[in-house]
């Protein structure tokens, strides 16, 4: 396992969630498509050529999405970390789209022990606001 320190190293999926890691991750479902899909949309907004291209019918709370994760700072790979806690929170925990911060705090806990391994660490107190904004963006695009 490699750190991730930028938006275009957060690996697929099947790289963060392999089969044999639980028993619910020998088919895909609903954390590797939310995983995958919050991938791309953290892809997008931080403007990476490894983001696929959006084609077919359009999808505008994706386009929403990516707005909205643009809007939360000038520069995402300087807050790689708290958005990959924010991808993990929506894919595997999936709050309700209004979670408030507080309410986030054990999940950040239950996302930093899955990605610790990833040099994921624990988020600056300042950085809370940012995660809770992040997962309120990707949430209404995340599978049900």
């Amino acid at each position: 396992m490699s750190a991730i320190t930028r938006i275009d190293q957060i690996p697929p999926s099947h790289t963060i969630f392999p089969a044999s890691s639980h028993p619910d991750m020998e088919q895909p479902g609903a954390v590797h498509h939310g995983w995958n899909t919050g991938r791309q949309l953290l892809l997008h907004a931080a403007g990476s050529p490894m983001a696929k291209p959006m084609t077919g019918r359009p999808h505008p709370l994706r386009q929403q999405a990516i707005t909205h994760l643009r809007a939360l700072t000038e520069h995402l790979d300087e807050v790689t970390g708290p958005l990959t806690l924010a991808l993990h929170i929506g894919a595997v925990q999936q709050p309700p789209a209004d979670v408030d911060t507080t309410s986030l705090i054990p999940l950040i806990s239950e996302a930093l022990a899955d990605l610790g391994g990833w040099g994921i660490r624990a988020p600056l107190p300042e950085q809370l606001n940012l995660i809770t904004r992040a997962v309120h963006a990707l949430q209404p695009c995340m599978p049900d």
